[in-house]
Order: C-alpha cells, then structure tokens, then sequence
C-alpha cells in the first residue's frame, strides 16, 4: 500500500531494458513458491495491481513432502495456480533452481551449498549438474506455464563464475543474489544485470525503513 500510495511503479525484470518509462521503478520479489504466495500474496497484487517476481524451486513445485522422503514441508503453489497467476499479468514466474536446495540430514552427505560445487565433484560433473538442473527447471515451466527460465535466483545468495558462465550460455539474463545492496544498470552494459543484489524484507521491516531503502536505491 505504501509503494502504490507513493507513486512507485511495479515492474517486471524484462522491464529494466526500458528503465527509461518509469519514475520510481522497483521489483518485488519472492523465493521459493510457497502456497502463501497464492493463497495470501496474489490477492494482494491484485488488490494494488502491483507486479511480482516469483522465484520457484523445481522440485517442490504443487509439494507438501520433501522431495523423495515423505517428510511433511512447507506447501507449495501448484502449476496450474502459477499459469493461473501469470497469466494475470501481474506475476512473473521464474527459476530459484530445480534442485539447488539441500538440507543436511535429508539429502546424502555432502551436501550441496546452493548452487556451489561440492567437494567430491569434478569440474565437468559440476557444469553437467548445471546443465542438468537448467534444463529440468525450464522444461518444467514451458510445459506448465509456456514460458523460459531467464532469470535465476541464487539459493542463500551463493554463486560462481561457472554458474555465471553456464547460464549465460542457456538464455539466463539475470541473476540475483540474497545481499543486500544498490544495483547500477548500465545501458548496453548487459553484466550489470548479473549477480544482481536485493534488499531482504521481513516481518521486522517497519515502512519508514522500507522508505529509506527504495531512496537509497533512487539516489
């Protein structure tokens, strides 16, 4: 309500390539895909019709176990309420990794830090597993939703330059981190939109310091 109250536009990451059209331009976004999003979030948006980002985990997509271990999680929104919300013009959906996220005690040891190569993995069996997961997650969102993965957020803001480097190389032309900090975009500089950073909002944020992040950025 404060954004919209205040004159702030809602854009989507496609949108940073005509920056230009907007006054006082910012992105929402939200990780992981959990039901809320669709359930609590999505009437919201269409409350203020404001635009959001939605970065979904692959494998939990329409799950309420985690993964193969019928251990009870978080739910998450189904593909059919992401068409559902995509379509509306308000929601972007994109790719928070098909299977980046491992937790110790679910997953067999060593367990994968986000997107980092585990120790155990060879240089040409971390690109594979990249490849792999890229592709998974996008053939995922193309049958469900019909549209590509082209922005990826990082799990727990982690990242390399060969995750850099591969993704680049399938259509991804953004990506975002969990540090908190002011992006610089620089027209025809198309690197500026890589590892790009994001302020965490929680529960503990009052507005007055919501207000001082978005001039932050304005400045």
């Amino acid at each position: 309500q404060y954004l919209a109250d205040n004159g702030y536009e809602t854009i989507f990451f496609d949108d940073l390539s005509h920056l230009e059209d907007y006054e006082k331009p910012v992105i929402l976004t939200f990780d992981d895909g959990y039901d809320e999003n669709y359930t609590e979030l999505y009437p919201i948006l269409q409350k203020y019709q404001a635009k959001a980002t939605i970065f979904v985990i692959g494998v939990s997509v329409g799950k309420d176990t985690y993964k193969d271990t019928g251990e009870a999680m978080t739910p998450h929104f189904s593909l059919e309420q992401a068409a559902e919300m995509q379509q509306s013009g308000l929601i972007s959906i994109q790719s928070h990794g098909y299977d980046f996220h491992e937790v110790a005690g679910r997953d067999p040891e060593p367990i994968r830090q986000g997107v980092l190569q585990k120790a155990d993995e060879t240089e040409e069996e971390y690109i594979a597993f990249l490849r792999e997961d890229y592709e998974t997650s996008n053939a995922l969102l193309m049958e469900g939703i019909g549209t590509p993965v082209e922005v990826v957020a990082y799990p727990y803001g982690y990242s390399s330059e060969l995750s850099e480097a591969i993704f680049a190389e399938m259509g991804v032309y953004a990506t975002v981190t969990t540090q908190p900090g002011t992006n610089t975009l620089i027209k025809g500089l198309p690197q500026c939109l890589r590892q790009m950073e994001r302020y965490g909002i929680t529960e503990n944020v009052t507005v007055e310091q919501l207000l001082e992040l978005v001039q932050t950025e304005a400045e």
